[in-house]
């Protein structure tokens, strides 16, 4: 990783924000015309034990492609209640799987900062955590961002054991009160943004992200993927007798199993037919999985 300097230490200032279902539909060309330049998608909220499929905010997808087709750089972040680096792994997969089809130029993020959860684990633990969450993507391939804000740093993490990772730092006051380097300072809450009807995130850096993780070799997935789109109140409906399989990835070399008769909450379907299937994002077991549409074993149904 590049050393990190504060936003303050260059003149150019690039500016983004972070967004969830919380904003509703948003009209992404009149936030790109209005010189936002990045925006950050939440993917939901990781549970306890690690699992995604609870938390998962329903506007994800169609934030994240919305915001790829007017041409900002795209970043993703995952809402944290995990309590142990075992639920880091299990989160840290389950999100990597979920952004690995919408390619993530700018870095993917772990927002740590619910006090009720973490002040009585105290500083190690937590340091443990979101240390290995950020290993994990790191060694995933993708660049690895923490998110918290001053006082949270200040007291409740050891900042010196990650400081191998960029900081994204929130702080609402005219200056930030974190003394360490950051890369992203979200400075408020309550912004405005032509093409969102409501307060949104506003941040600013001086970082070129979009180079800087490219030459580090960072989310260059090799691997192809579909082109997604999203899936509003569709479920995936597995019936009859024929086996109905699921995959880590859109291959149908990676099985993860076989489905039960039953439904599974669908999140996203391919555009286009992908090395000769229809493909659909599913929800099971905490995380994230795809399974080919056959017209004899699987359907998309309509959800009430």
């Amino acid at each position: 990783m590049e050393q990190q300097q504060t936003p303050r230490a260059r003149a150019t200032e690039i500016r983004g924000i972070d967004v969830s279902k919380y904003q509703g539909t948003i009209n992404w060309r009149k936030v790109a015309e209005s010189g936002i330049r990045f925006a950050f998608v939440r993917t939901g909220w990781a549970g306890y034990e690690g699992g995604i499929e609870e938390g998962f905010d329903p506007r994800f997808v169609e934030n994240i492609t919305g915001a790829r087709a007017a041409g900002l750089g795209i970043g993703a972040y995952l809402y944290s209640y995990l309590t142990s680096p075992a639920a880091a792994h299990t989160a840290a997969e389950g999100m990597m799987r979920l952004a690995f089809p919408f390619r993530p130029d700018y870095p993917m993020v772990l927002d740590f900062e619910d006090a009720k959860t973490y002040a009585p684990l105290g500083r190690n633990r937590n340091t443990a955590i979101v240390r290995t969450f950020l290993e994990d993507l790191e060694a995933g391939g993708y660049y690895a961002m923490l998110y918290t804000y001053t006082n949270f740093a200040n007291n409740y993490l050891n900042m010196n054991e990650l400081r191998a990772y960029d900081l994204w730092i929130a702080d609402y006051r005219s200056e930030v009160g974190y003394s360490g380097p950051y890369g992203i300072w979200q400075y408020t809450s309550n912004g405005r943004v032509p093409g969102i009807n409501t307060a949104v995130d506003l941040n600013r850096t001086d970082r070129d992200y979009i180079s800087i993780i490219r030459r580090a070799g960072l989310n260059q997935l090799t691997q192809p993927a579909p082109v997604m789109q999203a899936l509003n109140r569709k479920s995936l409906e597995v019936f009859g007798n024929k086996n109905c399989e699921f995959f880590t990835h859109p291959d149908v070399w990676q099985i993860a199993g076989s489905l039960a008769n039953g439904r599974y909450r669908a999140i996203a379907r391919s555009k286009a037919s992908f090395e000769g299937f229809d493909w659909v994002m599913i929800l099971l077991n905490g995380s994230v999985y795809w399974t080919a549409l056959l017209s004899d074993r699987c359907r998309l149904v309509t959800t009430g």
